[in-house]
């Protein structure tokens, strides 16, 4: 009979040399509990303490695990190196939802038996979550590598599975870390072992990944960032400073872009590339957006005050979340009239991922705040995915060119291919009735060649780096300026 095929996934006893503390060993001086052989029945014996075993596959669970790590990195164990493989069995929530938790229970059992039969003496395999499954690989294993049992494991695990009448293709994914018992802890090692399970995942599963240290650094860095970013917002931590644009014509200033910084009391200053992304995937991005909003209006209406005379913009970033918003237009028109801000004043900065949409909430959202009066421009433009229809319909009133395509060296910049899509940007631009901002401008001669391109505007170090509120102010005094 030929069965539906479906594809999930994608994208012991210890004989060890003298001095060598068993897993077998270890456990047997415990009461009441009994070393389980890799070898897993299809049921659990019903003698086994329910505290050590899981009850689905019969296995050791994470308790036990704990236990035999322990034994593993105790000075008394032989120290040579040991290793740990973290498995997860990639989309088990789809197979729950579609097949049911029975067959997901079915599938589970199955894949115990499979790992357990690939095993040899010193590996103990344990059910660590719900469809995840540990294997410590002790000093005295009969492999060459942690990376074998890796492979082994995978290739096990990819073997088509017959159950409820459909015919699986399953795939895992997992992270795999060697070590020296004294470098790490029982706790350590798990951490590295689901730092690198993480890895394997990213990288498009029906993988294993190795524990890269740096990496998991890296990883730690982002978590203690989003653990600490509400709390930098509740106490003030986060501010606000401006870089300036000037007018390609005569260097006048235009206006400033308002850019998140944070200031955290033990890392220093921490880079918006560090916390930005971060913000995203945590949800957070919509409370600091509206705090760099808030913050921005606020300034601008002080610098109308205090220059009444000077037309200044203030362009601030926004986030795809941010755009989804349907309260977006009522935030903006409160601040708007509370600082007494003259809506052409205020420029919005959207991504080419959030123009992308040519129906929908986002564009909605953007329809109703041009509707205010307010300018949109599109940042990054030429770096994603920049849809000549979207710049039809969409209410936008500038593009902005990214660095990425101006800081070539002037002699190079003026005769590679940068120069030409520069230049059929800002045709492009100036035949919808768009303005041009080039970013990135740091020499005066990138500037004369921008200028010469068409482009109307300069932002880059060459004008100014995002610097405080004070030192815009002392500019505006300092130069009489005329409309834009």
């Amino acid at each position: 009979m030929n069965l539906p095929e479906i594809d999930i996934g994608r994208s012991p006893r210890d004989t060890a040399n003298p001095g060598d503390i068993t897993l077998s060993a270890y456990l047997a001086e415990r009461p009441g509990d009994e070393f389980y052989p890799s070898q897993a029945p299809h049921h659990p014996h019903p003698s086994r303490q329910h505290s050590m075993y899981d009850p689905l596959t019969g296995l050791p669970n994470r308790i036990m695990l704990k236990q035999a790590l322990f034994a593993a990195l105790s000075p008394a164990a032989a120290q040579r190196p040991i290793g740990l493989c973290h498995v997860d069995v990639d989309g088990f929530a789809a197979i729950n939802h579609i097949l049911g938790h029975d067959v997901g229970d079915q599938l589970l059992q199955t894949i115990a038996r499979r790992i357990s039969h690939r095993l040899g003496d010193g590996c103990l395999l344990a059910r660590t979550g719900s469809d995840e499954f540990s294997v410590l690989v002790t000093a005295s294993a009969r492999t060459a590598d942690v990376g074998d049992t890796a492979e082994a494991i995978l290739q096990a695990i990819r073997q088509p599975v017959r159950l409820a009448g459909r015919r699986l293709h399953v795939t895992a994914s997992i992270g795999v870390v060697a070590c020296s018992p004294h470098l790490y802890s029982a706790a350590e090692l798990m951490s590295a072992a689901e730092s690198a399970l993480a890895q394997a995942k990213a990288a498009g599963r029906d993988r294993y990944r190795r524990f890269d240290p740096d990496l998991h650094a890296r990883q730690q860095a982002r978590h203690e960032i989003a653990w600490a970013l509400p709390q930098a917002l509740a106490r003030g931590e986060l501010f606000v400073e401006y870089q300036p644009m000037v007018r390609a014509d005569d260097g006048e200033l235009h206006g400033v872009e308002a850019l998140a910084r944070w200031r955290h009391p033990r890392l220093g200053l921490v880079a918006p590339a560090q916390f930005i992304p971060v913000a995203e995937e945590h949800g957070m991005i919509g409370e600091v957006g509206r705090f760099v909003l808030r913050t921005a209006c606020a300034q601008a209406g002080v610098w109308h005050t205090r220059h009444p005379g000077r037309r200044l913009v203030m362009s601030v970033n926004l986030a795809p979340a941010q755009t989804d918003d349907p309260a977006l237009p009522v935030l903006v028109a409160g601040l708007l009239a509370q600082h007494g801000i003259d809506p052409a004043m205020l420029q919005l900065e959207i991504t080419e991922s959030s123009m992308m949409p040519t129906a929908g909430p986002a564009l909605d959202t953007l329809r109703t705040l041009a509707g205010l009066g307010v300018r949109i421009a599109i940042d990054d433009f030429g770096t994603g995915y920049a849809n000549l229809t979207n710049l039809r319909s969409m209410p936008v009133h500038h593009l902005k060119i990214p660095r990425q395509f101006v800081t070539a060296p002037v002699d190079e910049f003026a005769e590679q291919v940068d120069c030409v899509l520069v230049e059929t940007v800002v045709r492009l631009a100036h035949s919808l009735g768009l303005g041009v901002i080039a970013e990135g401008v740091e020499s005066q001669a990138q500037a004369q060649l921008l200028r010469r391109l068409g482009c109307d505007v300069f932002q880059g170090y060459v004008y100014g780096r995002p610097q405080s509120p004070d030192a815009i102010d002392a500019r505006l005094s300092a130069s009489p300026g005329r409309a834009p």
